[in-house]
């Protein structure tokens, strides 16, 4: 199991976590799913989703070249988990381009 791999705060932790559940009659953690949930709601700011979107929201090219632009914000999708038509990402995308770029795409 991955807790095996756990050292320091994280066993401790790990360790408080299944105890915890013991006490509360709660069954034990079973499986990868469940215990993603527990590392999530502990080691994941609440804000954490919300900074992706704002982060995904004002992307722009900026310096990168059009190809690392690109990346970026496929990046920053799929962590976000945004599932959205290809129409979509193509407006978020186009929005984010320089200008100059920007027209010759848009001509």
């Amino acid at each position: 199991m991955a807790s095996l791999e756990f050292d320091e705060y994280a066993l401790i932790w790990w360790e408080q976590v299944l105890n915890q559940r013991e006490e509360h009659d709660e069954l034990a953690v079973a499986t990868w799913v469940e215990m993603k949930h527990e590392m999530r709601a502990r080691f994941v700011p609440s804000h954490y989703k919300r900074d992706l979107f704002e982060r995904l929201q004002n992307m722009r090219q900026g310096t990168r070249s059009v190809e690392e632009y690109y990346k970026e914000m496929e990046k920053a999708m799929i962590r976000a988990k945004v599932k959205e038509d290809e129409e979509q990402t193509m407006a978020r995308f186009l929005v984010g381009l320089n200008h100059p770029v920007k027209r010759i795409v848009n001509f």
